[in-house]
């Protein structure tokens, strides 16, 4: 089941890490460039809304590492005129464990891709502690595609795994599941349908 869900090239990996490391600007096509980021999307987050430059040529998107969070955690206000519920139970991360940043420019005539770091700083961790927070979207799609047949979580981590075969595990590791378990949060499983 894993090798039919989740097909995975040597190119695509390599690509990954081309973009996870970024030692020198990455220049690529917009398919390789797509292909490629659903495998390492969840190690940044968006910095702002996508900008046009070069007189509306060319679509810039910054982005950050998810380690750096410049952004403040949400909290629940004190008072009763101005209690905020939140929607979810999260905890609040360290902030400026990690300083990249990136720029992805796509000219608009869609003819490359090019992703290079915004400064000098280089990653203060592994790829994997990454995925240990967010995992990438390669993976949760997977993974929403198998419970919307309404697989049990544990069938569809010991399918995503091979049923513990080794190479299974190593294919899922590859992807960002090594620390993923058999309990998924219902973030990956589709809303009930509306009651009439």
């Amino acid at each position: 089941m894993s090798e039919a869900m989740i097909p995975i090239s040597t190119n695509t990996l390599h690509h990954r890490a081309l973009l996870f490391d970024l030692s020198k600007p990455v220049t690529m096509s917009p398919e390789m460039f797509d292909e490629a980021w659903l495998y390492v999307d969840s190690v940044y987050t968006k910095l702002q809304s996508e900008l046009l430059q070069a007189q509306g040529t060319v679509r810039v998107q910054k982005h950050e590492c998810r380690l750096r969070k410049s952004k403040k955690s949400s909290t629940t206000q004190d008072g009763n005129a101005n209690k905020v519920i939140k929607r979810r139970h999260t905890s609040i991360r360290e902030q400026g464990l990690c300083h990249v940043r990136i720029k992805v420019s796509r000219p608009v005539d869609g003819t490359a891709v090019t992703i290079e770091r915004l400064d000098d700083h280089t990653h203060t961790h592994d790829i994997e502690e990454s995925f240990q927070i967010k995992k990438p979207s390669i993976l949760v799609n997977s993974i929403k595609a198998e419970t919307a047949k309404n697989y049990s979580a544990s069938q569809i981590f010991h399918a995503l795994r091979g049923v513990g075969t080794f190479e299974g595990s190593a294919r899922l590791g590859e992807i960002g599941g090594a620390s993923l378990t058999r309990y998924f949060r219902n973030e990956y499983r589709p809303p009930p349908p509306p009651t009439p």
